[in-house]
């Protein structure tokens, strides 16, 4: 009896192991998602680009967040756009271009795809933090509202 409930135990041990899902499989299953994901979504932004030029303009974005069917499109996918011509204005300073490139425009909603999660918001509180540490510094140096702009002065209020 006692060989047997040896064997039993580990043949049970055994099935649990091949029971638990294998972490490897899992993160190339999300990471082939993840790209099958993003060659949807470009080539969704790829309608969105009239002209050609692998850029969205701002009349480009606005028209796709006004666009029922892509609204809704981007919305299954987990992606809310509420206010277009702010997040394009937003990504062209990040992008540093006139117009946002189709790839960096992808990667970005992507990215934004989803609930903050905490790391994002404590990745956001400690940046503001280095900001706010920065404008600190600056102010003890005599650097006043009036010579960095009204932007700053709003900043500093």
């Amino acid at each position: 009896i006692a060989v047997f409930n040896i064997m039993t135990g580990v043949f049970v041990e055994n099935a649990f192991k091949n029971a638990q899902p294998d972490r490897q499989a899992m993160a190339l299953e999300q990471r082939r998602r993840h790209a099958k994901e993003a060659d949807e979504l470009y080539t969704l932004l790829k309608t969105v680009d009239v002209d050609g030029t692998n850029t969205v303009s701002l009349d480009e974005f606005l028209q796709m967040s006004d666009d029922p069917r892509l609204h809704g499109i981007l919305e299954v996918m987990g992606l809310d756009i509420k206010d277009a011509a702010l997040l394009h204005d937003m990504l062209l300073k990040a992008h540093k271009g006139a117009e946002v490139n189709l790839e960096f425009l992808t990667d970005s909603l992507l990215n934004m795809k989803g609930p903050a999660m905490s790391v994002d918001v404590q990745a956001l509180m400690y940046k503001t933090s280095l900001l706010q540490e920065r404008l600190d510094s600056l102010i003890d140096r005599g650097v006043g509202a009036s010579s960095c702009g009204s932007g700053a002065a709003a900043l500093i209020l």
